[in-house]
């Protein structure tokens, strides 16, 4: 199972590291992962991460470090060291975790994370978006495979049953944790994982036939990736991947879903974060480049500006390049095309900040 998944995704990286909280689907994944992985030649590495958000997490942190021992599998337990906050403290603790892992995987170089995250998170996941009024993007859910700046997160059991996994550690009467917030009712993926089994007996609505359904919504969203890819590669100029530029006709003339996803995937690009901005704040900009008296706005630490009939995505910090206009007349002396065009000074930075590579 392990190695078809592998060889899906084209993942050639021999050392893979495993998230495991001692939860019995995490527990599965590693055992299952090294019985099938480890003759072929692949190093599995378990992370334990102790958040120090419960007394009992490190004797549980521990417990892990024991069966990882008997099972030859190397193991290190991170920590989640000061001050938590008082509200938000499950995506605090999220995001705490996979920095402290990915900090690891970067110092040890290893590029490849398995999580085990199975067909009922999936499932769970999108009513949680749906809650939320998600659009395409969130119904889609989680994919087998993203690639963040650390490492690539694998997910290779998102269609299997948990109860699989269960069963898999009591043939080899190995107990496992249970976590202590799945009883906690006030949150709401609790609520609908308690809801889901009912859901699906009054229905016949399967947490399978919703999963089945968010691949096929990936499908579609692969698509029109590809076309915003296409269309920015095709209509918009580049200027080393630090700004963009258009004709601001062509840019209003596209669909309204397709401006939001070039909108949305330049924000990201120009802006280096990890995530595009909310939907509505985009729409909003969207709603303001469309306003015949549009110059300037500040987005996802991009500016957005209306000059020379074109629409600019520039950097809103660039104090770490030096210019002058003295400087910018010693260099369209030995480069003749940017003379006479009437380009941002924002861009006349990062021209000269990149002056010594190919000329966009």
């Amino acid at each position: 199972m392990f190695e078809d998944f592998l060889k899906k995704h084209n993942i050639t990286e021999k050392s893979i590291c495993i998230g495991v909280s001692g939860g019995s689907d995490s527990l599965a994944l590693v055992l299952m992962a090294n019985q099938e992985l480890k003759p072929l030649g692949y190093k599995i590495i378990a992370l334990t991460v102790n958040h120090h958000l419960r007394e009992s997490a490190q004797n549980e942190a521990e417990y892990v470090a024991q069966l990882m021992k008997k099972y030859d599998i190397e193991h290190h337990i991170l920590h989640w060291q000061g001050q938590k906050p008082l509200t938000g403290i499950e995506e605090a603790a999220r995001k705490a975790r996979y920095n402290l892992i990915g900090q690891w995987c970067k110092k040890n170089n290893v590029k490849i994370l398995m999580t085990a995250h199975h067909l009922y998170d999936q499932a769970e996941t999108f009513f949680m978006r749906l809650e939320r009024g998600s659009g395409l993007d969130g119904l889609c859910g989680m994919n087998e495979v993203l690639h963040t700046p650390n490492f690539i997160i694998a997910r290779p059991l998102l269609n299997i049953n948990p109860k699989i996994m269960k069963n898999y550690l009591i043939e080899k009467n190995i107990n496992w944790i249970e976590d202590e917030s799945n009883y906690c009712t006030d949150l709401l993926r609790v609520k609908i994982r308690q809801f889901l089994p009912k859901f699906e007996q009054q229905t016949g609505i399967s947490a399978l036939k919703i999963v089945q359904t968010m691949s096929r919504l990936q499908s579609s969203k692969k698509y029109i990736d590809d076309e915003v890819s296409d269309i920015i590669n095709n209509k918009f100029k580049n200027f080393y991947n630090m700004a963009f530029e258009c004709n601001l006709t062509d840019f209003l003339s596209l669909d309204a879903e397709l401006k939001y996803r070039i909108v949305g995937k330049l924000l990201k690009l120009v802006g280096h974060t990890d995530y595009t901005p909310q939907a509505d704040k985009i729409f909003n900009l969207i709603t303001k480049v469309q306003n015949t008296n549009f110059k300037s706005a500040t987005l996802n630490k991009c500016q957005i500006k209306h000059f020379n009939n074109k629409l600019w995505f520039l950097p809103e910090q660039l104090d770490f390049i030096e210019y002058n206009t003295k400087i910018w007349k010693e260099y369209i002396k030995e480069n003749k095309y940017y003379k006479n065009k009437k380009i941002p000074y924002e861009i006349k930075k990062i021209i000269l900040f990149n002056s010594k590579n190919k000329m966009p």
